[in-house]
Formats: C-alpha cells, structure tokens, sequence
C-alpha cells in the first residue's frame, strides 16, 4: 500500500466557535449494533439553533474518490476526527472542525488499480459508477485503535492487464483491513483476503459487491475476542433471474487476528441469488430476548427458498443467525415466490432492533413491496405457504405483524427515539410511527407498531433516502431527524444532495414540521452531488454528509460537507 501523494482540496467557509463540551463518537454504521440511527448525546444542535441564520456549512473536502459509506467520528480533548473512505480504495481522517486533512493512506497495492465497474458483474455500471471501492461503513474499536473496512481491487499485471472483453475472476480481490486510527498502519494480521466457501460454494469477488456496514460484536470469537462481520450480494447484474446469479455471503473474522479461519455463511448454497445488501445498512446484533443470546439478523433479497423443505436457502427471508454464523430461525413472507419473480426483494433495507424494552424484543424490516414487518426476534415465524398458487400471493404470515408502510419500494432503514419509529419510503415524505411494546396489542394497530395516526413531512423524497436522528436524550425540544436526498437515479443520477432537519417531536397541521435544509441559503449551504443511500453523521455540533464532488465532470472525485453552527451570512 502507499501514502498518499495525490489530490486533496479543502474549501472553507467562515464559522463560528463550536462547543467542545460534547465528546460523542459515532464508530459503526446508524451509530449502534441495534441500528436505530440515534446519537442521544447531542447537546449543542436543537430545534432552536438549527436554522438558516445559526446553521449552515462550515467546510468541505475534496477526496480522490466517491464517498457513499457513513462518516465516522472520533472524538478526543475536543478535536473531531471525522473517517472518511473513497471508491478510489483511500482512507482519510480529518478535522471535524475545518475539514484540514490529519492522514490519508491509498490501500491499493502494487500491480492494482480501483475496481471498473465495466470489468465486473453484468458490466452495467447502475449501481457504482465509474469505479468500486470500498463501500461498506467500516466500523471502529476504539479499545483496540483501529478501523476496520473492505477493499476491492482489481489486478492490472500479466492476464489481468489484457484488453480482453471479460477479466478472470481472479484478477479481482477484497480485502479486510484492520488500520491503527493513528497511523493508518496495518494491524492483526490484516489485511487479508476475503475467501472460503460453504457446503459446494465458493465465493468469487468479480462477481460480488461488499455494501453493507461492517459490525463488531464482543468476545464471540473461539479466542474470546471480537468478531467482525461482512455482507455481500450479487455485483451489480452479474447474472439473470433463474440464470446464476450469485448468492448472499456473510464472513466472520477474529477482530485481533485476521489470519484465523473465519466464519463462513451463504444464504442460498443450493440455488442462487439472496444478496445482503439491504441499502447499505449494516447487519445487527442484539439479544434475542431479556434472558437471550446474542444473535445477528439480517435480512436476503430475491433469491431461492428451501429452508421450509430442509433446504439451506434463504431467499427473501429475515434471518437469525448465532454469532459462530449457524442459521437459528427465519422469517419469510408467504409471497417470497411472487416477490422473487417481481424483483421485490425483501432485503431492500436493512433491520432495525427496537431498543430493548417490554417482555418481547421486536425487530423492523422495510420491504421492496412497500410493507413493513414487525418480527419478535426470539420467534421469528418460519414459513406458512399462500393460499394460492398465482400472483399476487394470498395468505397469512405466522407470527410476524405486517402492514403496507406504502405503496412504493422502501430503500431506507428506519431510525426510532423515544417510542418514535421514522421512515422514508420512495417517493414519499418522512413518515412517524409511534411504537408500543408493553401494551395490549388492541391498544396498537399492526401492534407494536401503531399506525393509527401517521404524520408525514411535507417533503417528498426520491431515491434511497437513509435517516439519522439526534437529541440530548429526552429532553424536549432537542429531538432532530436527519436527511439527505438520495440522487434519484436512475432518473436524475446527478442530483445534488439536499441536507434537511426535521422536528422530531412536535407537529403542525398533523404534519412533521420541517425545520432547515441546505436549499435556504443555496450558495454557502451547496452540497456534492449525492451518492446512493446517503447517510448523515451527528456528533458534538456537527452534521457530516459525503457526496461526489459536484464540480468533477469524471464523478471520479469526492466531497465532504460539514455543518454547524455558522456566523457566515446566508446567501
């Protein structure tokens, strides 16, 4: 690997002072294992201060790539460390405050290059364009100093050098990096490259995209260490419904020793399709029950389903697995056959564990069908066959409540704060949820999810739009919902992000209030052009949001905005 010799631009922007009060770090993806995007320890933004005059962009950061997974913060003595990672397979820390680069490191190794999206899968370039790098959140292990990510890259010497119409798959490999937070210098072995096999399957990076978070659970590993977790689906076209298309794969690595075998899970062994991709969510982990184990669950997109015969596929399913990746329990709609047909993958986004509370622990899954499940995570349901035989399916799923949240795709995975659930379905505004886990299921419409009163933002949004939510705990008038418009693709694939802050709490004319977006004061506030799936980071008085560069005609550059709390005029 190699430092970094190449572009770094920092554009600046007058602002005011910044409380330092606030030491919160944001070290994996929607900010906890449970994923409900909360950061309940925010003390300077609130419902007051966050306006066009008080609030606005700080900075921004020119990077040598793309940025689509979620900035991650480190905060120490008052300096934000904001983590930033690229499609060009670079790794940056910055200041928090004034976007000044602290450290940068390039992980493509010698003979390599960034992967070309024309080089792998069905060579269509709709999902990452131009190039594929890393893509999934990495996470941080603070007690540890390191950051642990995925990189793909592909080789450029010998055969792979050829001008030939389709590369071997072995001229393309991920990587799992563990970099010390300081340095950016390899640690535990790493890195390593990503490989193995379950029952007759072997996985093939050429033809698989690593887009979820990356999660670390505690003392799980037969070492007593933790365990780093990685989800993959299918590359970006790579086959055809019916014809070969690449199954979902989950790795399990010892987070201090990398070179120790790995867990291996593959959600259709005997079949095909059933990627985790879930809109770049990453994988949760939580207990089961209040005297449970500790699980990780996730849910498959279009793909075969056996598990109900004895079979080990598990398309279209929500699935358990104990933490060694042995599947304990499932979940899969009546309609999974239909939804396989029909593209309308189940795994669109990603789980969401309510936070712990009550007698059952509940989990949310958005769907592709625009229905949104409620699975008690200690009795998932299995399987009850429709009562049809055609589509659309009829029937009834087993203990499991569902409703349809919309008649749309949901690409988003919901936030929750305070017995509050928030989603974003395409095409629709923000929608608020109250949640009721301790009360009679009559109390609650599609309990514990009460749907009797839905209220709606005014806003509509596009294309994979991913929220987060901060607060200083309960405390009224704090409580903020993050988003930023996703691009729209594939009908405006260079949109520029909007960045928009919402009330959480409170409501006017039975609609969520908004409070700002980056449109108000459209010259200091301007963002890059937005990636997929673009997730906000709060912490300590600022939003971090990455995007693309929105000046580069080559979508080859990134760009990290910073906001805050500003004195600079609004214009």
């Amino acid at each position: 690997m190699k430092r970094h010799p190449f572009l770094f631009l920092v554009a600046s922007v007058s602002f005011g002072a910044i409380g330092t009060s606030a030491q919160t770090n944001v070290l994996t993806w929607h900010n906890d294992n449970w994923r409900d995007g909360l950061n309940s320890s925010e003390t300077i933004l609130n419902q007051t201060n966050v306006n066009a005059s008080q609030f606005g962009k700080v900075c921004s950061a020119i990077l040598d790539g793309q940025i689509f997974a979620q900035p991650l913060v480190v905060s120490t003595a008052g300096l934000n460390t904001v983590y930033a990672v690229t499609q060009n397979d670079s790794v940056y820390a910055l200041n928090g405050s004034n976007c000044s680069q602290i450290l940068s490191i390039s992980l493509l190794q010698s003979g390599e290059e960034a992967v070309r999206c024309t080089d792998v899968g069905g060579q269509k370039c709709q999902t990452i364009s131009p190039i594929v790098g890393i893509l999934g959140t990495p996470v941080i292990d603070l007690s540890l100093n390191a950051i642990y990510l995925v990189s793909e890259s592909e080789l450029t010497t010998g055969t792979c050098g050829k001008v030939v119409k389709r590369k071997p798959s072995s001229c393309f490999v991920h990587r799992l990096h563990a970099l010390d937070l300081t340095t950016f210098a390899e640690k535990f072995g790493g890195p390593v490259t990503i490989a193995g096999g379950y029952q007759t399957s072997t996985f093939t990076s050429s033809n698989h995209i690593q887009r979820t978070g990356l999660l670390e659970v505690n003392a799980v590993m037969p070492s007593g260490d933790s365990g780093i977790y990685i989800g993959f689906s299918e590359m970006d076209g790579t086959g055809n419904p019916g014809v070969n298309i690449p199954s979902g794969w989950v790795f399990g690595y010892d987070a201090q020793n990398l070179a120790a075998p790995a867990y291996i899970w593959n959600s259709t062994p005997s079949g095909e399709g059933g990627g985790i991709w879930a809109s770049g969510a990453g994988l949760a982990a939580g207990l089961d029950s209040p005297a449970g184990g500790t699980y990780i669950f996730l849910v498959t997109g279009d793909g075969d389903f056996t598990a109900n015969t004895g079979g080990s596929d598990y398309g279209d399913s929500f699935v358990k697995l104990t933490t060694g990746l042995v599947p304990n329990s499932y979940f899969t709609p009546f309609a999974q056959a239909c939804m396989n047909l029909g593209d309308l993958d189940f795994g669109s986004s990603g789980v969401m564990l309510i936070p712990d509370a009550g007698s059952t622990y509940y989990a949310v899954a958005p769907s592709k069908t625009g229905a949104i499940y409620a699975v008690n995570r200690a009795t998932l349901g299995g399987y009850s066959a429709p009562t049809n035989s055609t589509c659309p399916a009829t029937g009834t799923n087993s203990n499991v409540e569902s409703f349809q949240g919309s008649p749309h795709h949901f690409y988003t995975t919901p936030v929750s704060w305070n017995s509050q659930l928030y989603f974003i379905p395409m095409y629709e505004p923000l929608a608020k949820y109250s949640i009721d886990v301790d009360g009679a299921p009559s109390k609650c419409i599609h309990f514990p999810i009460c749907t009797s009163t839905v209220l709606k933002s005014t806003v509509t949004f596009q294309y994979g739009t991913n929220l987060s939510i901060s607060s200083s705990g309960t405390t009224s008038g704090t409580a903020i919902v993050w988003a930023a418009s996703g691009n729209g693709w594939p009908n405006n694939p260079l949109a520029p992000a909007v960045l928009y802050a919402f009330d959480a709490e409170h409501s006017v004319a039975k609609a969520v209030p908004e409070l700002w977006d980056s449109t108000k004061c459209p010259t200091r506030d301007a963002l890059g052009n937005a990636t997929k799936f673009v997730l906000p980071t709060i912490a300590n008085g600022s939003v971090y949001l990455g995007s693309m560069d929105r000046t580069d005609s080559t979508n080859t550059r990134g760009e990290l905005d910073v906001f805050g709390l500003t004195t600079a005029p609004c214009n």
